[in-house]
């Protein structure tokens, strides 16, 4: 008896400073990125055609590239996708936007967007994103 009432004494003395340590963890935390302040994307299917369209808002006086890569991509046999199209997008303005259209058929699309913004304001900034549309 004196066992199993320590050991449920040890568990919940655990517990206790794993959910302080865990929660403590998470406050206060704000997401920053160094060179880009927005970034956004779109995705839409009309009359079989896919219209994408992807921005980034950077800092003036910081931000100075801008690489985006825009795969859409087309579910096939409920797991797996296949690409259909890539687009790579260059800029060195502060912020820009850039639009694409492709022709789709019947089912389920996805667009994966991955941004790589360059400045001064410290290392590379990564983003991805991704947005399915079924047709």
């Amino acid at each position: 008896m004196k066992k199993s009432i320590s050991f449920i004494l040890v568990a919940v003395v655990l517990f206790s400073v794993f959910a302080t340590v865990v929660s403590a963890s998470n406050e206060g935390i704000m997401l920053c990125n160094n060179n880009v302040l927005q970034t956004d994307a779109n995705f839409f299917i009309s009359n079989d055609t896919a219209y994408i369209t992807v921005s980034y808002i950077g800092y003036n006086n910081i931000t100075t590239h801008a690489k985006i890569t825009t795969t859409l991509q087309k579910r096939t046999l409920l797991l797996f996708w296949n690409d259909q199209v890539e687009w790579v997008d260059t800029s060195v303005a502060t912020d820009d936007i850039f639009e694409h259209t492709y022709p789709v058929s019947s089912g389920t699309y996805r667009v994966k967007i991955t941004y790589e913004i360059s400045g001064t304001g410290g290392a590379t900034d990564i983003i991805e994103d991704e947005i399915k549309v079924k047709n």
